[in-house]
């Protein structure tokens, strides 16, 4: 079992290694920088609460989506610009990967990013997938390209709200 928490100062990130030195090099040097200008927060998983090496992390912001760039059903008959929460990183360590892991992190973001959609509207969590591995681990969880943008993907907020049985 691991922990989810908001990531402090006090969480050691240099074991941190994904296999992607972008994403390790922004949870080291620019994670925090963004949670305390409030321009993103970062959740980390660590082994146990007590311990502090990150195990796997996930970022988000709030973002909009310009209408043009995505189907009908994304934009619900919303017009201009469509509020989003843009889940800008999720990543593993290299030692949990092939264990299903992925997916709990996915299903944890998700889940913070409904419950902060109930407080700030937001119909959409955008992500900008970084190859195509990364597209077909997210369209294997239901999210859907947009229109313009290769690699966009977009779950609409009700959607992931009924698979988690939290229909309003």
């Amino acid at each position: 079992m691991y922990h989810s928490t908001s990531l402090t100062d006090d969480h050691n990130t240099d074991s941190f290694d994904c296999g992607v030195e972008s994403l390790n090099n922004w949870l080291r040097s620019d994670a925090m920088r963004a949670q305390r200008a409030d321009t993103a927060r970062t959740y980390v998983w660590t082994e146990r609460l007590d311990t502090l090496d990150v195990l796997a992390y996930f970022s988000f912001a709030p973002t909009r989506v310009a209408r043009e760039e995505l189907t009908s059903g994304q934009a619900g008959g919303q017009s201009g610009h469509i509020p989003a929460y843009l889940l800008a990183r999720l990543a593993l360590d290299l030692r949990l990967h092939g264990q299903g892991l992925g997916t709990q992190v996915l299903v944890d973001a998700i889940g913070r990013l409904v419950g902060a959609a109930q407080v700030s509207a937001g119909r959409l969590i955008v992500v900008d997938a970084i190859d195509d591995a990364t597209v077909a681990f997210y369209s294997k969880h239901n999210f859907q390209p947009v229109k313009i943008t290769e690699r966009q993907l977009v779950l609409k907020i009700s959607t992931a709200r009924k698979a988690m049985g939290l229909d309003q």
